[in-house]
């Protein structure tokens, strides 16, 4: 969720009132069961709730380039489609789209996994702040990116 929350060392307040996607919007930041590793949580923004058409980019990078510098604009495999979000599933992606593994990995994710909605940031004390829905959301600053589709 970079940059919306640094890496590590974040102190987060959350309701339980919504676990399993009751009264979730998108905008939304949540925490969840893991799908693919139970054992574990995520913390993602809501991009689409039952129903929704949801544009998604898939991973552009493949393991052996994983580590190199975009200089040249080669960003291998980019896949580009329309995903409908089935009922009692939202679909979840982080902030830093380039890193995440989201809902473009493992698909849409079920409302019963669900676990809380993140209402604010409380540590480190210099970046605490409120998480309410689309107000902090902000624009990508920089250059715009050409994907090139081999």
């Amino acid at each position: 969720m970079v940059p919306t929350m640094p890496m590590f060392g974040n102190v987060l307040v959350y309701s339980k009132l919504h676990r399993r996607g009751r009264f979730v919007k998108v905008g939304d930041v949540v925490t969840y069961k893991h799908p693919i590793f139970p054992n574990t949580r995520g913390c993602k923004r809501v991009i689409g709730m039952p129903g929704d058409f949801v544009s998604v980019v898939t991973h552009a990078r493949l393991d052996e380039n994983i580590f190199e510098d975009d200089d040249k604009g080669d960003w291998a495999r980019v896949k580009e489609e329309v995903i409908r979000v089935p009922e009692g599933h939202c679909w979840v992606q982080g902030d830093n789209l380039e890193w995440s593994r989201d809902s473009r990995l493992y698909g849409p994710l079920p409302l019963g996994l669900i676990q809380s909605k993140v209402i604010a940031m409380v540590l480190p004390f210099g970046e605490a702040k409120w998480l309410d829905g689309k107000r902090d959301l902000v624009d990508p600053v920089g250059e715009e990116r050409e994907f090139v589709v081999k």
